[in-house]
């Protein structure tokens, strides 16, 4: 029997103060099971019945239950270890510092992924990255996703290749993953392949060329952000 939550139905008609204002800084909360895995503070850039495009400065303060040497241990050891996470209770939260690259984040209304665009930080555009996770969720201020694992990585030339396919396999494979998330990942991973290879939106709309409003500060987190992550009744 999968551990993982039922993912949340999507709301037909959000009403219009749910959404957020360009330069609002609000927090994307990324769940394990019931609880909080990582709480990073964004600047909203677009938001709408359509999408929500999120900015993650560079150097931000985020908070994290992860451990530093995730990636470097084996595979069996991380999904192990995401299973143990699923208890809100396991883990510290920390404060660390993202990386010194922009990251812009567009996430298209009841979709199970996220495209991401990273630049360096004097904005020389690194890569394209399809995130493949849960419909995004509101909450009272901010948003919350599901991350499962699988990516797609996309070079600027739009060549491109899957990342940690091994660990969502096997996540799949332990019923981390119910049958439905796992039959929702691999369509929309297939779907997003074939919209790379056609150079669909958004990787034809010119979002590497975008910048942000140099008025917008880094936004922290607010000191609340805890309670502020629950779901909105």
């Amino acid at each position: 029997m999968a551990v993982s939550l039922p993912l949340p139905q999507s709301v037909p008609n959000p009403p219009r103060s749910m959404y957020q204002e360009p330069g609002s800084q609000i927090v994307q909360y990324e769940m394990l099971g019931r609880g909080i895995g990582l709480a990073r503070p964004v600047t909203v850039v677009d938001d709408g019945p359509d999408h929500i495009a999120l900015y993650s400065h560079p150097c931000t303060r985020i908070v994290t239950r992860g451990v530093d040497n995730y990636r470097s241990l084996e595979l069996s050891e991380r999904v192990k270890l995401r299973t143990r996470m699923l208890d809100p209770s396991m883990g510290d939260f920390k404060e660390v510092t993202t990386p010194d690259s922009h990251v812009l984040a567009l996430s298209p209304r009841d979709s199970w992924h996220s495209v991401m665009l990273f630049w360096s930080s004097d904005w020389k555009f690194n890569t394209w990255y399809v995130n493949l996770q849960s419909p995004i969720r509101r909450v009272r201020h901010g948003v919350q996703l599901h991350d499962f694992a699988l990516d797609i990585v996309v070079q600027p030339n739009m060549s491109w290749s899957w990342k940690d396919v091994d660990e969502f396999e096997l996540l799949a494979a332990r019923a981390h993953l119910s049958v439905d998330e796992v039959s929702a990942v691999r369509e929309e991973a297939a779907r997003m392949v074939r919209r790379i290879e056609n150079l669909g939106p958004p990787f034809c709309d010119g979002w590497e060329h975008w910048r942000p409003d140099p008025s917008w500060s880094v936004p922290e987190l607010p000191t609340d952000w805890f309670d502020l992550g629950r779901v909105s009744s």
